[in-house]
């Protein structure tokens, strides 16, 4: 027997089989099963192929109306992801979710596949920890339908509909992934968050990119590759703290991404690997957000330094800076022990930008590494020049600051054709 298929030979493992449906066929409820079936692996095979992840939506917060500090709810906003069997998980709309229970949920028919285990019984209390918030597929039946030739007192299979439907899933992350980190540091948040990054396997690839890049690497990585509670059909949607206190913090984009499809190129992963880009653009967005809730929670914001709560800076940032009544960080106080270029007390300025190259700096600057503050590596800064206009001329904006990694080029260039000459850089006003 040949071991190989030959030209426009078909190909029959793996495809899909289809009921052949044709008039006087005698038909069964398995016949229809097995279409039904062929329909969701058609189904699931497009959704891998686009990719798993967060496609809109879901995003997570507490819900301030209900919730206490021993009885967190957690609000989580309409929208779909998919997971890594190609499922869609549709949530259609803004639900409240309640982190403890003491009676089980209601559940007919449990999960859909038995590798998607169902949240344990019996009173649940979260202790001191971390824990990871997903959403998993799920299985139940609706209603009853008429049946002929069974007996209706002894019939278990008349269900009228199966509804694929959706489970919350709070696990708990053992602490032995985070004993080095001391949960009583104000960097607690920002150094878990790149341990789900991955940015010490990472780090450690640099030595020997050639044979040492793990395809897999991160904290999230971690626990799927563990084979325990986390499975292929979670999608995670948020890592939480809870102490006896409350939640002291939920962190989505620490373990949040958006779509990310197979990559052709995957074995070129140094290089080529799709997935860096994905995780720069999340470390963009958990920079943000925690940077939103210092602000928040901060009486003297102009004070703070960002070195104190942030070890790990993403590869681009917008930094708001007091203004009067509009609250913001102060501009030396913020880096402050951190090189920026140019350096503070040189006579230079801190150099303008024009408001319209960010998207691009953004872009650019996605490609490269985060900044680890710890090790002295500085970062460029930079004030978009019509804010400072605008304030010149007595409006009311909220100024910035724009950093970037100091791995990308230096854009302060003496441009003159498209900036004005008040806000140029290396040009005086009363040089021309």
């Amino acid at each position: 027997m040949n071991d190989f298929f030959q030209l426009q030979e078909p190909l029959t493992d793996g495809g899909i089989r289809s009921v052949n449906f044709f008039n006087g066929r005698l038909l069964a409820g398995r016949d229809l099963t097995r279409e039904q079936e062929a329909r969701r692996e058609a189904e699931r095979r497009l959704g891998r192929a686009l990719g798993d992840g967060v496609a809109s939506g879901l995003d997570v917060s507490v819900d301030i109306d209900t919730s206490t500090a021993q009885a967190p709810v957690l609000k989580v906003k309409a929208g779909l992801a998919l997971n890594r069997y190609g499922q869609t998980l549709n949530l259609a709309g803004d639900t409240r979710v309640a982190l403890t229970r003491k009676l089980d949920a209601a559940s007919d028919g449990g999960c859909v596949f038995a590798a998607c285990l169902p949240i344990g019984g019996g009173t649940y209390v979260a202790g001191a920890g971390v824990y990871l918030l997903t959403l998993a597929p799920a299985q139940t039946s609706e209603g009853r339908a008429q049946s002929n030739g069974l007996d209706p007192g002894n019939v278990r299979c008349n269900n009228d509909a199966t509804v694929e439907a959706l489970q919350f899933r709070l696990l708990a992350i053992k602490p032995e992934r985070y004993a080095d980190l001391d949960p009583a540091s104000p960097r607690f948040r920002n150094r878990l968050a790149y341990r789900c990054f991955g940015i010490e396997a990472r780090a450690q690839a640099l030595a020997d990119p050639w044979r040492d890049d793990p395809a897999g690497y991160g904290l999230i990585d971690t626990l799927r590759a563990e084979g325990g509670a986390l499975g292929d059909y979670d999608v995670p949607l948020a890592l939480l703290y809870w102490t006896a206190a409350g939640l002291q913090f939920i962190d989505a984009w620490a373990v949040r991404r958006r779509l990310l499809g197979p990559d052709a190129l995957s074995a070129f992963a140094f290089s080529a690997r799709a997935r860096r880009l994905i995780e720069a653009e999340a470390m963009c967005a958990q920079f943000q957000m925690q940077l939103g809730e210092l602000l928040a929670a901060s009486a003297t914001p102009a004070s703070l330094h960002v070195r104190d709560a942030i070890q790990y800076l993403p590869p681009f940032g917008l930094v708001p800076l007091q203004n009067g009544a509009l609250r913001g960080f102060g501009d030396a106080a913020f880096f402050d022990g951190i090189p920026r270029r140019p350096l503070p007390g040189s006579g230079q300025t801190t150099p303008f930008i024009d408001a319209r190259m960010l998207g691009a700096l953004r872009e650019q600057a996605l490609t490269y590494a985060p900044t680890d503050v710890d090790a002295q590596e500085f970062v460029w800064v930079y004030r978009p020049w019509q804010t400072v206009q605008a304030m010149s001329q007595g409006r009311l904006v909220q100024p910035l600051l724009v950093f970037a990694s100091g791995l990308v080029p230096d854009l302060v260039l003496a441009r003159f054709d498209m900036a004005r000459f008040d806000f140029s850089n290396f040009a005086e006003p009363d040089a021309f």
